[in-house]
């Protein structure tokens, strides 16, 4: 393992730098720990982290071992319509929460209320885009030869532990105290953002496998 890590040194820091900078872009799972991080406590957030890391580590393994099987079905057509339309609810339901005027209303306790639907949230709002695995495939092929199967493993394991390490610093900031109370007072506003990141990316998901599927 190691004499693979050493002679195909630059393709490894290859495709860690270009997953790093992935796991770095906003996207629906930043947003969901924010407002998790925000409204509710560190467990709650940590918990949908939890559910984003599942959910991660799901598409490692699709990616590494199961996607060329896969896109050979309407698989991730499928569930790339279904994950756009449970963003969209996401939105909807984020949307609909801005016509109470309390932080703790009864739509946001609907939707948080536990740390037990954090983590189910986390899952799923990171499941709803199948689009992670083929990028893991094609960011792979930078290798010149197939990683060994321990290669593979371990680079799964550093490219799970890479989202954990973003998503807990992102928890520890946004729970600041005077951070979490500045961004209590914008809250409104971080809903609209966080509902309008849900829905572009939830219409987008639909938009692109509805013609594949009808």
């Amino acid at each position: 393992m190691l004499d693979f890590i050493i002679s195909h040194s630059m393709e490894f820091l290859s495709v860690l730098g270009i997953w790093t900078l992935a796991v770095l872009m906003p996207g629906p799972d930043l947003f969901l720990v924010i407002r998790y991080s925000t409204q509710k406590s560190k467990i709650h957030a940590l918990s949908a982290v939890g559910g984003i890391l599942v959910g991660t580590l799901v598409w490692l393994v699709v990616g590494f071992f199961l996607v060329d099987l896969l896109r050979k079905s309407i698989f991730f057509e499928l569930l790339q319509f279904v994950g756009g339309g449970y963003l969209v609810y996401m939105a909807v339901r984020i949307f609909l929460s801005l016509r109470k005027n309390s932080v703790e209303n009864e739509d946001t306790s609907k939707l948080y209320s536990s740390p037990i639907k954090g983590l189910m949230a986390g899952i799923f709002t990171n499941l709803s885009n199948p689009k992670p695995p083929i990028f893991i495939s094609v960011i792979l092929s930078k290798f010149s030869t197939i990683p060994p199967l321990d290669v593979a493993l371990l680079l799964l394991i550093v490219m799970t532990a890479i989202p954990c390490f973003w998503f807990y610093c992102v928890v520890h900031f946004f729970t600041i105290k005077k951070i979490f109370q500045t961004f209590l007072h914008y809250r409104k506003h971080l809903d609209c953002v966080a509902g309008a990141i849900f829905f572009l990316f939830g219409i987008n998901l639909i938009t692109e496998a509805f013609p594949q599927l009808f």
